[in-house]
């Protein structure tokens, strides 16, 4: 049962990098759109198998008090607040800034805008983490 949960996530995995190279090694022959799309399609296949299957490694190496553990925190009032209230706090943080990289990067087709726009994305998601630290100070 435990080969089942990591045996697709290691086969889109190797999809993934599979279709990096294809975009690498095809470059100039394919059309930008369609080298943007597999390139796109190649990062996002990757980034969740490649989680699943980190996360597939952890859930083997806890023991089952750990586990009850963290399903035990995972439904805590407090930190489903915390987390609500980071998510809150971070979305306003960045909101604008994704919306002006996103609006720059239509007007001025892409280039190396797009990457900024995945710069704002990550620090998104730092800022959300910084929050949550925050409120679980307040809290």
């Amino acid at each position: 049962m435990k080969k089942r949960k990591t045996l697709l996530p290691a086969l889109a995995l190797g999809l993934a990098v599979g279709l990096g190279v294809a975009a690498a090694v095809l470059g100039d022959q394919l059309a930008a759109p369609v080298s943007g799309i597999i390139f796109g399609l190649a990062g996002a296949i990757g980034g969740v198998s490649a989680s699943k299957l980190i996360m597939a490694h952890f859930d083997r190496t806890w023991t089952p008090e750990q586990r009850r553990e963290i399903q035990r925190a995972e439904r805590d009032e407090r930190n489903v607040a915390i987390r609500e209230k980071a998510a809150y706090s971070s979305w306003y943080w960045t909101l604008y800034l994704l919306w002006a990289l996103f609006f720059l990067t239509l007007i001025l087709r892409g280039g190396m805008y797009t990457a900024l726009v995945s710069v704002a994305i990550v620090l998104h998601c730092v800022f959300y983490m910084v929050n949550m630290n925050r409120w679980t100070k307040k809290l």
